[in-house]
């Protein structure tokens, strides 16, 4: 889920200038979300990390999902065919870590970290007009903060709670309570009916038109005013065919907290950090070797 994979005025667009404004005008929840109607409750989920914070503030999240996936039963023949694919059982940690301290829109200030239990993840700390970037079990390094892509990072951490949700939104029924300082909890659970219209749309979850939903659970705390989540305890499980004619039964189960921080919170800077790597473009190291013997 947290792979890596958005912007400031507009949810749909990651932009292109590192100075770009951290929010609009506070969003408000919608009366849907109050009802618990299901798409109001995925648009609340899925407002971008930069509309969210300008309605929060500072803050940490932290967000723990554990993915399952498992064949039932033997396969038809011992050996596989030519070709033929016979999936294994998968298990998959995955952990996003996320301290955004910024209070100016124009100085961004934060630290995001996304990693899994297959050694596999990403650390990046930016600290204003620095970046600083490491892969797993990698070297620090840093360079001029050129572009705001860390948006789609930001967004990435941010729109968790929506993917989990997204997978169950077809069968999901939501009970909305009021709580304290003006949040609502919302309780998940199965509804017998399917809603097509909210099967997730993407090519590249394409496989979940054809899964069932066999249990839902959980609870979402949100703000009443923005419909930002403040805190989520959720779990998925569902079944699908697999590509060897057995059945594939899978869950996810997913834990985040969101706290509210100081602006003036210590932000953890790399002291170890390499300039980043550069390597000079074709045409001037071209002109370098000829020493002015081509044309331009």
């Amino acid at each position: 889920m947290v792979l890596v994979l958005g912007g400031c005025a507009d949810d749909n667009d990651a932009g292109s200038h590192a100075s770009a404004p951290a929010a609009a005008d506070a969003p408000r929840a919608s009366e849907g979300l109050t009802n618990g109607d299901v798409a109001a409750v995925l648009q609340a989920l899925h407002q971008s990390h930069a509309r969210v914070r300008g309605a929060i503030g500072p803050h940490q999240l932290i967000v723990k999902a554990r993915f399952d996936l498992a064949p039932q039963g033997d396969p038809a023949t011992a050996e596989p065919a030519l070709d033929e694919l016979r999936p294994r059982a998968e298990h998959i940690e995955d952990v996003i870590e996320l301290q955004w301290l910024t209070a100016s829109p124009n100085v961004p200030r934060f630290s995001l970290s996304q990693s899994n239990d297959h050694q596999r993840g990403r650390d990046v700390v930016v600290d204003g007009e620095r970046i600083y970037t490491r892969q797993a079990n990698r070297t620090w390094y840093v360079g001029p903060l050129q572009a705001h892509v860390y948006e789609l990072w930001l967004d990435d951490a941010q729109r968790a709670v929506y993917d989990a949700v997204a997978l169950a939104a077809p069968q999901l029924a939501i009970a909305v309570a009021p709580g304290a300082d003006g949040q609502l909890r919302l309780a998940l659970s199965r509804t017998g009916s399917t809603n097509a219209a909210l099967v997730h749309d993407d090519p590249r979850s394409a496989w979940r038109s054809g899964a069932t939903i066999d249990e839902i659970g959980g609870t979402i705390d949100v703000d009443g005013g923005s419909g930002a989540w403040l805190s989520a305890d959720v779990q998925v499980a569902y079944s699908m065919p697999g590509p060897d004619g057995r059945v594939l039964r899978g869950s996810l189960a997913l834990e985040a907290r969101r706290t509210a921080l100081g602006a003036d919170a210590p932000l953890g800077i790399p002291q170890d950090a390499q300039p980043l790597l550069e390597r000079t473009r074709y045409d001037a190291e071209r002109a370098r070797l000829l020493d002015g013997l081509a044309g331009r």
